[in-house]
């Protein structure tokens, strides 16, 4: 059945170009799937096409105005279906202490963290370093810096603080960063990252040709079990559905810590849940009607 399907992507967060890409590639399959899509560059865009008898609005609009949980409110309250997960599992997943808070809830290990609201607030020994800084409600990667000296971590906090108005202050944990994807009831296959500097940074993401990815990851079945097992839990603690990504480090002793959650996921020619999706067998235009058919919080 042809479905008319209203693309949400651009907006105007420091991972517009990244959403606009994402859009671009998420369109061109929407169109190979028979479907009508009319795209919008940001949320009033949205608002204006709401009279042409949407059936689906596709959500790839990275940052707060996508992700933080407000757009999903609104969707909801305008009787609309959409893809990704509702307005609270947004909203945990979002803001990173939150989703950090409940997810070490269920047992499961994150490294230690400060949640700070003012410079004043850092207490050095909020873990043995090196930390890793960052804001505490933002994607991609973007501010995060790692601190390896005790001297320099107010200055690094206090430059966070020009970004944003709440900085994590988060223990470093030396391994490999691995991701897990999840679409409705299929969890992906494990994917691992190799950047070529320590980080997995804004840069490494998106603009190095040089960060190695391997799905499967090189980690033994059972490992992978346990991380897609997991990603599963957190999903449910957080009350995520729907689509989405969750973000790991495994240590040097083989143990999983979790870092955070990704609810709308990249889709560009670089994006970790397109590369889990092929190797479980989807193309990219499958992995697009899978997440189309996740939409349905208007029932």
């Amino acid at each position: 059945m042809t479905k008319r399907i209203a693309l949400l992507m651009g907006g105007h967060s420091a991972e517009r170009e990244v959403s606009l890409r994402s859009g671009k590639a998420v369109a061109d399959a929407i169109k190979a799937l028979g479907h009508e899509v009319l795209c919008a560059n940001d949320i009033p865009e949205l608002k204006r096409l709401l009279n042409q008898d949407i059936d689906l609005v596709f959500n790839i609009l990275h940052g707060a105005d996508g992700e933080d949980g407000q757009l999903a409110a609104w969707l909801t309250l305008e009787g609309l279906s959409y893809t990704g997960c509702d307005h609270v599992g947004a909203c945990l997943s979002w803001h990173k202490h939150m989703a950090k808070t409940w997810v070490s809830q269920q047992g499961i290990l994150t490294p230690d963290f400060q949640l700070l609201t003012d410079p004043a607030q850092l207490i050095i020994d909020v873990a043995e370093g090196p930390w890793i800084v960052k804001p505490a409600s933002e994607g991609s990667s973007v501010g995060l810096t790692k601190v390896n000296h005790g001297d320099d971590l107010a200055d690094v906090v206090q430059q966070a603080f020009n970004l944003t108005d709440r900085v994590l202050v988060e223990q470093y944990i030396a391994g490999t960063e691995c991701t897990v994807g999840l679409v409705g009831e299929v969890i992906l296959p494990v994917v691992s990252i190799e950047p070529e500097g320590e980080l997995y940074d804004y840069e490494a993401k998106y603009n190095s040709q040089t960060t190695r990815y391997q799905c499967p990851a090189p980690f033994s079945a059972t490992l992978q079990r346990q991380l897609q097992s997991q990603s599963q839990r957190i999903f449910q603690a957080l009350q995520i559905d729907g689509w989405g990504r969750v973000d790991f480090i495994v240590d040097k002793s083989g143990r999983p810590w979790f870092l955070e959650v990704n609810t709308t996921p990249g889709m560009t020619a670089t994006s970790l849940l397109p590369k889990a999706a092929k190797v479980h067998g989807w193309d990219f235009n499958r992995l697009v009607a899978e997440i189309i058919k996740t939409g349905g919080h208007d029932e």
